[in-house]
């Protein structure tokens, strides 16, 4: 059963330069640095010191794992991505002694446990069915103790609410967009591309399969969960 709803080709990934790719997915994504500076301080308290097996689904250029690397330099890390050209950027950032696994982590069979599992701004391409197994999968690939950092792009059950935010979404590309191009771009791919899940119903997918869930930013379209087994 086909779960991811889009391929490399359909995203803004091939056909730009590592640095507008990175400036723009900032630029693109509302909060982007707001999430991240929490993912960073909660990194920090609860690995630092710690040898960790972490794995990034969803890597793309390397912009989140690069950060919790830096913190975390001891940990051992692998990344998937099922763009060449992402892989190939995050390698430059990441450098060596980390594991790179080109494929849709929908479909990987990984085979061991990790501390810490971290996929930010890529499950809003998992359809509804594609997010409820890979929940249930990203709890069975974790420790004992171990902890889901979920950063994404969400809608919310009240239609008011989503269409609110969902407004106030493409406010902020019309506001941060480099060019009209890049509008264009982005503007289609929230549009048309984004598959966006209630916050409310994530949240009960991943109590269900047996996570303690605690939601750490919610603003706009962008949440950050922390998930731990």
């Amino acid at each position: 059963m086909k779960t991811t709803n889009v391929k490399p080709s359909q995203l803004n990934y091939d056909h730009y330069s590592l640095n507008k790719y990175d400036r723009d997915i900032v630029n693109s994504i509302p909060h982007h640095l707001e999430i991240h500076y929490n993912i960073l301080n909660y990194a920090k308290k609860a690995f630092v010191n710690k040898n960790i097996k972490m794995l990034d689904l969803g890597v793309g250029t390397g912009l989140t794992s690069k950060l919790i690397k830096d913190v975390l330099p001891n940990s051992k890390l692998t990344v998937v991505d099922f763009s060449r050209q992402m892989i190939n950027s995050a390698k430059k950032k990441l450098g060596k002694n980390v594991k790179y696994v080109y494929g849709d982590y929908s479909k990987i069979k990984f085979d061991i446990k990790y501390d810490l599992i971290v996929s930010v701004i890529g499950i809003h391409h998992q359809n509804t069915a594609g997010k409820k197994k890979l929940f249930k999968k990203i709890y069975s690939l974790l420790k004992s103790g171990g902890v889901f950092i979920f950063g994404d792009l969400v809608t919310y059950q009240d239609k008011h609410t989503a269409a609110l935010n969902n407004a106030l979404h493409f406010h902020h590309l019309v506001e941060n967009a480099t060019d009209k191009k890049t509008l264009t771009e982005w503007a289609y791919h929230h549009m048309f591309l984004n598959d966006l899940a209630p916050i409310e119903d994530q949240i009960k997918w991943l109590k269900n399969v047996g996570f303690k869930v605690e939601l750490k930013f919610l603003r706009t379209n962008t949440a950050l969960i922390v998930c731990k087994k």
